[in-house]
């Protein structure tokens, strides 16, 4: 009698095998472009043959889209650890925004393929509802808590103020100038945000 498979083990090996693969594709991201990126250059980049990619990746695309949510876990450590010894929400997010444009500013200098790389903005911009609702969720405790200092207004609602935040910063990634801030200068990014931003959940 036929018996169907078990579950498959996972062991430590096979978790950084994947995640060698992920962060040569991320590497590879960075120096060619998410288009010009194919199978065999990861499997250069992660030093494993072609083969192993395909063992844990079934096909380019999902490959792709699984480095960039590395990147993205990435990117929330980062904005995290740079909001961390900030006081006010209003400091938080200056310092958010200065991370973000500093992330950004990194990937445009190190590659400038990256601004003309057609297979990154339409991820960039499909990928953009998901985008909001991670940073609407990543931001709802800093609202909830400077609602509690009395920073935000007693009647706001958390989720929607958390939301609001979060379209305000994602629109950032989509701008390459500003009357008001240079994008080439994260510290003037900060200091827009920080000064605005929180203005209006009061």
């Amino acid at each position: 009698m036929a018996t169907s498979p078990g579950p498959v083990e996972v062991n430590d090996e096979d978790l950084h095998t994947r995640d060698q693969i992920l962060e040569a594709a991320l590497l590879c991201f960075a120096q060619l472009g998410i288009q010009r990126t194919s199978i065999q250059d990861v499997a250069n980049m992660a030093r494993v043959a072609r083969g192993t990619v395909y063992r844990y990746f079934e096909d380019r695309k999902v490959l792709v889209e699984a480095a960039i949510r590395l990147g993205g876990q990435k990117y929330y450590r980062t904005v995290a650890a740079a909001m961390a010894d900030k006081q006010s929400l209003a400091e938080q997010l200056g310092a958010m925004a200065e991370a973000q444009a500093l992330i950004l500013l990194e990937h445009r200098t190190r590659n400038r393929l990256m601004a003309d790389d057609a297979e990154f903005m339409r991820h960039m911009f499909s990928d953009g509802d998901s985008v909001v609702r991670r940073s609407t969720e990543f931001l709802k405790p800093y609202v909830r808590e400077a609602q509690e200092r009395g920073e935000v207004g007693p009647r706001v609602d958390i989720d929607e103020a958390s939301e609001w935040l979060a379209r305000m910063m994602h629109s950032l990634s989509t701008v390459n100038g500003a009357q008001s801030f240079d994008m080439t200068q994260p510290d003037t990014v900060g200091r827009f945000v920080e000064t605005f931003a929180v203005n209006g959940l009061r």
